[in-house]
């Protein structure tokens, strides 16, 4: 069923890992400021950052597992269903937790448009895969490559956020 995706599959996760890696030295660039913000700002905004790449390793190192089709489809599903719950959940504690501080873009963007792909990646992986379907395995490809392109600009937001401001605003940041 994955010939031909595996070294798909070992591209993303590969990827997915390496900007794990480097949310580590997003971390430091956190010092300095107030640890409740910093706290607080990780448990919103890192999280589902961490979270989506973690799931896309997880899922990128089940497809290169030898398995039967339908524990594949069925672990595929699984991931999504989780991703979907979480990323509710993160939604709404952004909303709730700094109201007045929160934008509606990044409640959509942390939040909402994570767990829109994780639900099409339930239908794609655990419905259809599970069937089996001739599309299935290249819709979930493509939207595990849209849950790394999510997490990418969801890092890069994260970063330009925390990067070091100066006052003047001829230099170079």
């Amino acid at each position: 069923m994955l010939e031909g995706w595996k070294d798909y599959f070992l591209l993303v996760g590969s990827a997915a890992a390496a900007l794990i890696g480097l949310l580590f030295v997003v971390v430091t660039l956190t010092a300095g400021r107030e640890l409740g913000t910093v706290e607080r700002g990780q448990k919103l905004y890192m999280t589902p950052i961490v979270f989506s790449l973690a799931a896309i390793v997880l899922l990128s190192g089940i497809a290169m597992a030898p398995m039967p089709p339908a524990l594949f489809a069925g672990a595929s599903g699984l991931i999504g269903l989780i991703g979907v719950i979480a990323q509710c959940r993160i939604a709404l504690g952004l909303r709730k937790v700094a109201p007045d501080h929160t934008t509606t873009f990044d409640v959509t963007w942390y939040g909402v448009v994570p767990a829109i792909t994780y639900a099409a990646q339930l239908v794609a992986a655990g419905v259809q895969l599970a069937r089996p379907c001739a599309w299935a395995l290249a819709a979930l490809s493509a939207i595990v490559m849209v849950e790394l392109l999510i997490a990418i600009h969801n890092a890069w937001d994260l970063v330009t956020y925390l990067a070091p401001r100066t006052d003047k605003p001829n230099e170079l940041r």
